[in-house]
């Protein structure tokens, strides 16, 4: 029963992990594209995305409270994926193309993500993962010696996609240590997102977003707001507490591929030779480390 039941949760927690990938994968793609095509800012955008999904998700909160959570375990979750990260990756995503975001800041997230949890949990890796999180690294690496070797890329975005990765992995650990239930998680970084943003925004900005275009508004606010916000958190917030924060962020390795395509397609960015191999090598790390046999000890050895 217990084996049966650790199967199913892994494979509930894999399910989870690939809806919160497509969701994730579109989203590079369509800040940059509210960036350089809109009137939005960073600022902006991310007012937009958490106004939103912190006023849809304050009812729950009200009704459930915190939930014992300190404030300690409240600021890392939020500075992880709220609204400090996504100021830091818009900020990059300005800068540079979706293909460098797209390599580097979800395969810097997975390492980050194992060098934390190894300091946190004691979980030991088995061979295949270690050698699938040594590709993700490999290809991390390759993208950044192109940022640094190429007139074209752009080294500080690399720098400020890798803050990105970091900010991700402290949300993934830390929803991992201290989270009741992956909504719950959400509901945190949405609503203390919105607190906190929320008040500094309109002391610089006002009534500035006013003035943008209501459809460039609503786009953003569906898709930051709602879909990224919060079912796409949801359900990778779900992955990382069945299969633990290692595996679970290796979902956000199926982010680069997804990324990349969609900006062919809607940008018209051409990814360079030195990004697509550094793309393929991430996604076969991601791979080799999901491609296992579950561990047969106990329930919480089912990561």
């Amino acid at each position: 029963m217990t084996i049966r039941h650790n199967v199913d949760a892994r494979w509930a927690g894999i399910l989870c992990g690939l809806a919160s990938a497509v969701i994730w994968g579109a989203f590079p793609v369509v800040t940059r594209l509210g960036l350089t095509h809109t009137a939005l800012d960073a600022y902006d955008i991310t007012f937009i995305r958490y106004t939103v999904s912190g006023v849809i998700l304050l009812p729950f909160l009200l009704r459930h409270g915190l939930k014992g959570l300190g404030w300690q375990a409240i600021a890392l979750m939020v500075v992880g994926i709220g609204a400090p990260y996504m100021l830091v990756v818009a900020f990059g995503l300005a800068q540079a193309p979706v293909e460098q975001f797209a390599v580097v800041t979800p395969g810097s997230m997975i390492l980050f993500s194992v060098l934390i949890s190894a300091w946190s949990f004691d979980v030991p890796l088995l061979r295949k993962e270690k050698a699938g999180i040594a590709l993700i690294v490999a290809g991390v690496a390759l993208v950044g010696y192109h940022s640094f070797a190429s007139s074209q890329a752009s080294p500080s975005a690399y720098l400020i996609f890798l803050l990105g990765g970091l900010l991700w992995a402290v949300y993934t650990v830390s929803s991992k240590r201290f989270s009741t239930s992956a909504l719950h998680a959400t509901a945190i970084v949405s609503v203390f997102s919105l607190a906190g943003y929320l008040p500094l925004y309109l002391a610089v900005r006002g009534a500035h977003l006013l003035q943008a275009p209501s459809w460039d508004i609503g786009v953003q606010a569906v898709y930051q707001g709602v879909l990224v916000s919060i079912v796409a958190l949801f359900f990778y917030s779900k992955s990382v507490q069945l299969l633990g924060p290692a595996i679970g962020a290796t979902f956000a390795a199926l982010v680069p591929g997804a990324a990349t395509v969609l900006a062919m397609l809607t940008l018209g960015e051409k990814a360079s030779t030195t990004a697509i191999i550094g793309l393929v090598t991430v996604t076969a790390g991601m791979a080799l480390t999901l491609l296992r046999r579950p561990r047969r000890t106990s329930p919480s050895s089912a990561h």
